[in-house]
């Protein structure tokens, strides 16, 4: 990005110049939005699993517990 700010600020004083000065603006306000690192990181809430949460992996057996 300071390639970019040292080209526009050899530009001469113009639309062109302007242009590019709002669209550097632009850039580097959605690169501060994107970056995962601006905000500390936390773990996913995981919820409580349910017995029906267990069913599609216990085949024949019961999500309840066993059966006599």
């Amino acid at each position: 990005m300071s390639a970019v700010r040292a080209r526009v600020d050899a530009m001469p004083p113009g639309q062109a110049r302007t242009e590019a000065e709002a669209w550097i603006s632009w850039a580097a306000a959605t690169v501060e939005r994107l970056d995962p690192l601006n905000t500390p990181p936390r773990l996913t809430d995981i919820p409580e699993p349910r017995p029906d949460d267990l069913k599609p992996f216990l085949g024949h057996w019961s999500p309840y517990g066993p059966t006599y």
